[in-house]
């Protein structure tokens, strides 16, 4: 009686039922296992397994067309992959890994908004599809893309290449997942983050992974408080897990039912629905720094400014310091030390005339003495130079992610002091 009502008020009520993962640990929870690498004559047979997968000419359209060759899937694809951009922020100037690249359409996105792209994958024939892809693709300027081959267990980059990393259904594959974790954090920036976006638990045992391992492919599912302690384990310090969207066949409502819902009836979307899709479909993004947001992807800007003085009287061309306490009022952290030339925060200031009217917008700069997280605080000495020209001016003061933009561009306030020059 109850399913009935259920699948009466929520149409694909039948659909999300049958999509429930076997287990839950509400009330037996018990930690779960470190993740272990296979045996090395194991890692070795799934790798060479993988190269002899992407050699079957009969599949060699289907890759080249991934992920529009799925009529089915493909949508669901894009919308993953979309989300995971979403809260990674890729575009120009950063330089990304996307680990497990195969035939190279997620890292040809990538490069097109702007970024430096390195795809990486143990497969030469998957690659030399994602070359042959990768050629036909116009570039923004600042985009870039090339591909590697691995040999399987190490990386073939020095420490703290990359900025960002990304590791889109392709981490269940993998015969040795605590090896590439740990060479995945030791490639990463020192603030570096891994966007993540995996099949979860119930992957294996779906009738197109069955069909996948008759070829040698290993499926797996991904656990994720496995997957973050064994992170945890591998040098990352936190791990966030989004909220994402629900696959429309699994559940969905009609307009009737939906604009109750919008109304505020919150019950006619069941908590368990988006619990079930976190479980099945987990994406997310593992941190490398103890900070989940800096200037670097930063959501806010907002600094509160209090210099020693309000005003001075200088000599022309004589050299003067400003005293200022900065306070972080939001959740980016600051960072003393950017990535590639931008990314970190400064305090600044503009020369203006008595009018306000701009005369030097660089007039100088001070660094930071330390990273600064939310709500708290550093004091710094602005160096300056008085104009050789008598008379009054202000000096604004802001901060500035250089690179970026200044802060006042967004709504923080600028604080003036007014400067006699005699």
């Amino acid at each position: 009686m109850i399913t009935a009502f259920l699948r009466k008020v929520f149409p694909l009520y039948r659909t999300f039922h049958r999509v429930r993962p076997k287990r839950f640990r509400l009330f037996s929870y018990s930690e779960p296992p470190l993740l272990e690498d296979l045996p090395q004559e194991n890692v070795s047979t799934i790798n060479q397994s993988s190269e002899k997968y992407f050699q079957r000419t009969e599949n060699e359209e289907y890759w080249r067309n991934k992920p529009f060759s799925d009529q089915q899937q493909s949508g669901w694809y894009l919308m993953r992959l979309g989300h995971l951009m979403a809260g990674l922020t890729p575009g120009p100037g950063s330089r990304i890994l996307d680990f497990g690249c195969g035939t190279g359409w997620t890292s040809i996105m990538l490069a097109q908004t702007g970024a430096e792209v390195v795809g990486v994958d143990i497969s030469d024939s998957a690659l030399k599809i994602a070359k042959e892809n990768a050629q036909r693709i116009p570039l923004p300027a600042s985009g870039a893309i090339s591909f590697q081959n691995y040999d399987g267990t190490h990386l073939p980059f020095e420490d703290e290449s990359f900025d960002l990393a990304i590791i889109f259904e392709a981490f269940h594959h993998l015969p040795n997942q605590k090896t590439i974790l740990s060479e995945l954090h030791r490639v990463l920036w020192k603030h570096g983050r891994l966007g993540f976006a995996e099949p979860g638990v119930g992957h294996a045992d779906v009738e197109i992974s069955n069909k996948e391992a008759e070829h040698g492919i290993l499926e797996q599912d991904l656990d994720v408080e496995q997957f973050y302690r064994s992170a945890l384990a591998a040098g990352f310090r936190n791990m966030e897990l989004f909220v994402p969207a629900i696959h429309p066949r699994t559940f969905s409502l009609p307009i009737t039912r939906a604009l109750w819902f919008l109304r505020g009836f919150s019950f006619l979307l069941p908590a368990n629905v988006n619990r079930v899709t976190m479980i099945t479909s987990p994406i997310g993004v593992l941190h490398k720094g103890p900070n989940p947001i800096t200037s670097l992807n930063a959501r806010s800007y907002g600094a509160m400014i209090r210099p020693q003085i309000n005003s001075l009287k200088v000599q022309s061309g004589s050299d003067y310091q400003i005293q200022l306490e900065i306070r972080n009022p939001t959740e980016t952290a600051w960072l003393k030390e950017g990535w590639r030339g931008s990314g970190y925060v400064r305090v600044g200031a503009h020369l203006c005339d008595s009018t306000g009217q701009l005369l030097e917008r660089d007039y100088g700069r001070v660094s930071l003495n330390q990273d600064v997280g939310e709500n708290q605080c550093d004091v710094v000495r602005l160096c300056l130079s008085a104009p050789t020209r008598a008379g009054r001016y202000i000096v604004q003061i802001d901060a500035v992610n250089e690179g970026i933009c200044w802060f006042a561009e967004y709504g923080s306030k600028i604080v003036e002091i007014s400067l006699q020059v005699e």
